[in-house]
């Protein structure tokens, strides 16, 4: 019988120095010092480095579209290739995101989702936090008012004001000049400040890093982003704060904005490649022990 003695941050490396840890749960006397190496380093092999991204669309769409969890060329899935390269074990990547995902659901999966809390992030080895786009996107209508048309009835008068609000809304945002968002700066700041909380609470010491918002530039959004760089600046100091390193999405997507989906919002390849390699520098980096990581709170 083995039991493994790999700790959090170990980047898998298999020593003698360990062997005797080993010696006493491998059957029978005789084993030797190399035989037990072999059984630890086999069962490390079983133990993947569990990679959790909590994000939005961006972590599952490309300049194309929506793409199967598995595509290669997503940021979750170049960065976890990149970690599994670094430390030499399998990656097992968790992406809890779904299209539109602002910061009150995210807040709402890691303080109420058990199987998110105790299942995904609890055991997570690094955890990237990816929201805020939608949050910080200009709106041309309240967000309440957004979210009470799936619920009018009948169906009839639900088309027409869905049809309506939404053909409206570019004019309307070039009408406020962009100032408006779809989560309030303070409402934003209190919520992101408690996601992280959470994560550091629930994640316990593994790495973690923070991706910002990516700019809504489309036809929709008003062809314009005026508050998008202030309220970057907000969320990094948030992120800092709480210990997380913060990359900025635009900084990376904006030389190819011309490249964008349609919608304004979703990457191509190449830059889903290069956000995926700040994020890896950063995570990397503290799964060797050479950059701090988040820190549990002290209650």
């Amino acid at each position: 019988m083995c039991r493994p003695t790999h700790q959090r941050g170990d980047p898998g490396g298999c020593s003698s120095s360990a062997a005797g840890r080993w010696s006493a749960w491998v059957s029978g006397p005789s084993v030797s010092t190399a035989a037990s190496v072999r059984v630890r380093c086999a069962a490390m092999v079983e133990q993947p480095f569990r990679l959790v991204v909590i994000g939005d669309s961006t972590s599952f769409t490309d300049d194309t579209g929506p793409k199967l969890p598995n595509d290669k060329a997503l940021y979750p899935n170049v960065l976890a290739a990149r970690i599994e390269a670094a430390v030499g074990r399998p990656v097992a990547v968790n992406v809890l995101a779904r299209a539109g995902t602002d910061v009150r659901e995210a807040w709402r999966l890691v303080a109420k989702d058990r199987h998110a809390q105790f299942e995904v992030l609890m055991g997570a080895d690094a955890v990237v936090v990816g929201v805020g786009s939608i949050d910080h996107a200009p709106a041309g209508i309240p967000a309440i008012v957004e979210t009470m048309i799936p619920f009018l009835r009948p169906e009839s008068v639900r088309r027409i004001v869905r049809k309506n609000v939404y053909g409206a809304h570019p004019y309307l945002v070039r009408a406020t000049a962009g100032r408006f968002t779809h989560t309030a700066p303070a409402e934003f700041a209190r919520l992101y400040d408690s996601v992280l909380f959470q994560v550091r609470s629930l994640a316990r010491g593994a790495a973690g890093v923070t991706l910002g918002p990516t700019s809504h530039r489309s036809r929709f959004y008003g062809k314009g982003h005026p508050t998008l760089r202030a309220r970057e600046a907000m969320q990094r100091e948030i992120a800092e704060r709480h210990g997380f390193p913060f990359v900025s999405a635009w900084d990376i997507v904006e030389p190819h904005a011309d490249r964008l989906n349609p919608d304004g919002i979703h990457w191509p390849h190449t830059a889903h490649q290069e956000v995926a390699e700040a994020l890896a520098d950063r995570l990397i980096a503290q799964v060797r022990g050479e950059a701090g990581r988040p820190q549990p709170p002290s209650f």
